[in-house]
C-alpha cells in the first residue's frame, strides 16, 4: 500500500474561514460540556465563547449536540473532495481514502484535544454517545455521494456501509493509539493503521500457500 502525496490544495480565505468557524464551535461545545455538563451549556455560550452570535451558530449547527459531535458528513475540504473524486491523488481508492480522512483530521493539536473532550463527555452524558452512533448515517451519506461521484455510478448501499465502517475503525484505533505519544501525528497513524488492515488481504507464498491449494484441490 502506498504513501498519499501529503500536499494539501490551497483554500479559499472564505472556506479557510468556515470551516475555521465550524471546529472553533465544535470545540468549544465540547470544552463547555465538559465544564459545565451538557444540560447547563447553551448555544448562546457556544457561541459566545467563539465571538459568534448565536444566529451565525444556526449557520452550522441546528443544536447543541449537533456542535458537540462535529462536522460528521465534512470529509476534507471541498478541494480534497474534488481531487478524490477526480481519481486522486493516487488511483488507488484505499489510499486516496487514508489520504482524505487523515487531511481531515488536522491541526493535530485540537484533534487531541477533541478525543480527550469526547471521551470524558461520553463518560456521564449517554445521549451524546447516542448521537454519535447516529451520526454514522450522515457519514455513510458522505461517503455514499463521494464513491458515487468517483466511479460515475452509484454504489451499493452495502460497499457504502462497508467502507464507513472500515474507515471509522481505523481513524479511531490510529487516534487511540497515540494515547501515550503526545507528539506523535495523528495522520501518520491512519496511514500505519491502514496498511495494518491491508495486511489481512495479503497472498500468503511458498509452501504455507500450497498446503492451503492442496486443500482446496
Amino acid at each position: 500500500m502506498s504513501q498519499a502525496p501529503r500536499d494539501e490544495p490551497p483554500m479559499g480565505l472564505r472556506a479557510q474561514k468556515k470551516r475555521r468557524t465550524l471546529l472553533d464551535l465544535c470545540l468549544a461545545a465540547r470544552r463547555l460540556a465538559v465544564e459545565r455538563g451538557l444540560d447547563a451549556t447553551t448555544v448562546d455560550d457556544i457561541a459566545k465563547a467563539v465571538g459568534v452570535s448565536p444566529r451565525t451558530f444556526f449557520n452550522y449547527y441546528e443544536t447543541k449536540m449537533d456542535a458537540v459531535v462535529g462536522p460528521v458528513g465534512e470529509i476534507g475540504t471541498p478541494e480534497l473532495r474534488e481531487q478524490f473524486i477526480a481519481g486522486g491523488p493516487t488511483g488507488i481508492l484505499i489510499d486516496d481514502l487514508t489520504w482524505l480522512f487523515a487531511l481531515g483530521f488536522e491541526p493535530e493539536r485540537e484533534v487531541r484535544e477533541g478525543i480527550s473532550l469526547v471521551t470524558e463527555i461520553i463518560k456521564t452524558e449517554p445521549r451524546v454517545l447516542a448521537a454519535f452512533v447516529a451520526s454514522g448515517v450522515r457519514l455513510e451519506a458522505a461517503i455514499g455521494e463521494l464513491l458515487s461521484a468517483r466511479m460515475g455510478t452509484e454504489v451499493s448501499p452495502e460497499f457504502v456501509a462497508l467502507t464507513a465502517g472500515l474507515m471509522t475503525t481505523i481513524t479511531s484505533r490510529a487516534a487511540m493509539s497515540l494515547s501515550g505519544d503526545p507528539t506523535g501525528s495523528l495522520a501518520t497513524a491512519i496511514h500505519d493503521h491502514c496498511a495494518m488492515a491491508a495486511r489481512l488481504f495479503d497472498q500468503p507464498v511458498g509452501p504455507k500457500r500450497r498446503r492451503v491449494d492442496d486443500h482446496d484441490g
